[in-house]
């Protein structure tokens, strides 16, 4: 699908704040441009909750249940 800066700007116009760091995210991701973010330390301690969820997550991945970004980024685009 071939697109004009100008509908994409129509599009861009459209969207909530919310929206549009979603998009500039995925726009930095395909423009290869890195993202200059400065991300504080985590220094409070891990907390059952989130141990748990850790140990899930990776469960979940040695069964294969996650999506790839590969696919988020097919399901994005189309």
């Amino acid at each position: 699908m071939a697109i004009n800066k100008e509908r994409f700007y129509e599009l861009l116009d459209r969207l909530s704040d919310k929206d549009l760091e979603l998009v500039s995210e995925l726009m930095e991701r395909l423009s290869n441009t890195p993202v200059k973010r400065e991300i504080p330390l985590d220094d409070e301690p891990t907390t059952q909750d989130e141990l748990d969820a850790i140990k899930d997550a990776h469960e979940a991945y040695l069964k294969g249940e996650l999506i790839s970004l590969k696919d988020v980024e097919l399901e994005l685009r189309n």
